[in-house]
């Protein structure tokens, strides 16, 4: 990214994400970590947004959370589904869903985001009474955030880098009879 405002503010939210993780805070039956507050600033992001903007991604962000849920809870009932590392299987389906939902990547990221914590707090509810002392937003859901926002972001350089190598080639002419 360029030197700009917005790539320092998405630097000092990495490292508040990062540098928060071992942290949790205990409200009421269910333990959270304090980087699970990335939830609340990606809600504020996605209200700022254009007029009717935000009721696509609040769509888009449901579908990818009963998604994140869903593969979480076959991985949990059914593992023998799960045929490669569960974290990374994890993320490149929430990566490959962001990425039907939307074209461009800061809304795939912001969709991410929202539905991964969205879903946290769904699969949370769900095995609530099998894992009493199940933390949102812990080290292995911050994996699949972080594996499925780098796949979205090599996808996209791959993308990028193709254009510039098809804009550089020269065009033939073929001749017609």
């Amino acid at each position: 990214m360029k030197k700009t405002v917005e790539r320092t503010k998405l630097a000092a939210f990495s490292l508040f994400m990062i540098s928060s993780a071992s942290m949790t805070v205990k409200i009421s039956p269910i333990h959270m970590a304090a980087s699970f507050l990335c939830f609340f600033s990606s809600c504020y992001v996605a209200v700022t947004q254009r007029p009717c903007g935000w009721l696509r991604m609040a769509l888009s962000a449901s579908g990818l959370a009963f998604a994140y849920a869903a593969f979480r809870l076959l991985a949990l009932f059914d593992p023998v589904w799960i045929w490669l590392d569960g974290q990374w299987m994890l993320g490149w389906w929430m990566a490959l869903i962001s990425s039907l939902f939307h074209r461009r990547i800061s809304a795939r990221l912001l969709c991410l985001a929202l539905g991964g914590c969205q879903g946290e707090v769904v699969y949370a509810m769900s095995i609530l009474r099998m894992a009493p002392g199940y933390v949102l937003g812990s080290f292995s859901f911050l994996d699949a955030l972080a594996i499925s926002a780098s796949s979205l972001l090599v996808w996209e350089s791959i993308r990028f880098f193709s254009l510039q190598l098809e804009e550089k080639r020269p065009v033939r002419r073929t001749r017609q009879p």
